[in-house]
């Protein structure tokens, strides 16, 4: 799995929503793409890394997977070492993930996330109490790693959301993420 992945499968891995609560509804009901600062690369909320189109990399040793996304310089650290999430740990974009393997498969179960959205079209909100699952498992044939997710909120849906993202080898290096007040978003008003 090291190496420089691009999400291969665009479009068509939409996560199933279908089972969103009143409070859910409420936030989704509120999105204003005029005033998400996301898009305005003022960062305020969590988005989940795996949604953008933009490159990851990830890097795979004996107690720990770096995922390095060119998405908002992020980085994220999965411990292979740990089976207990700290109570002190500062909710962040991208959690604290504590991960193993079985078999072939890394599953990542990762908490301590900032409230944010599982998409970038503010579309399937998460709450601070979300817990995300990710099983990745690489087809050497097909050369595509596949990442099944689940998003467990009892705030916001009666049940896991869940989707599957293919990823494909990068023939490219991840880049330097600019995004400056006014370079992304252009035409959003203020």
């Amino acid at each position: 799995m090291t190496g420089i992945w691009i999400r291969a499968s665009s479009g068509v891995d939409r996560p199933d929503i279908s089972h969103v609560t009143a409070a859910g509804q409420a936030v989704m009901d509120a999105y204003d793409q005029a005033t998400d600062n996301i898009l305005r690369c003022l960062i305020d909320w969590g988005r989940l890394n795996t949604v953008s189109g933009f490159p990851m990399e990830m890097i795979v040793s004996e107690n720990q997977v770096t995922i390095l996304y060119e998405y908002n310089h992020s980085v994220r650290r999965v411990f292979l070492d740990q089976t207990e999430f700290p109570t002190d740990y500062p909710p962040s974009q991208v959690g604290y993930s504590i991960g193993h393997w079985e078999d072939d498969t890394l599953v990542v179960e990762t908490r301590n996330l900032l409230a944010g959205w599982i998409n970038m079209e503010g579309v399937a909100p998460y709450s601070d109490a979300a817990v995300a699952t990710e099983r990745f498992t690489l087809d050497l044939e097909q050369r595509l790693l596949t990442v099944e997710r689940s998003v467990e909120d009892p705030e916001y849906y009666s049940g896991p959301v869940t989707w599957t993202t293919e990823y494909a080898p990068a023939q490219f290096p991840i880049y330097p993420y600019d995004c400056t007040v006014g370079s992304y978003g252009s035409g959003l008003e203020d």
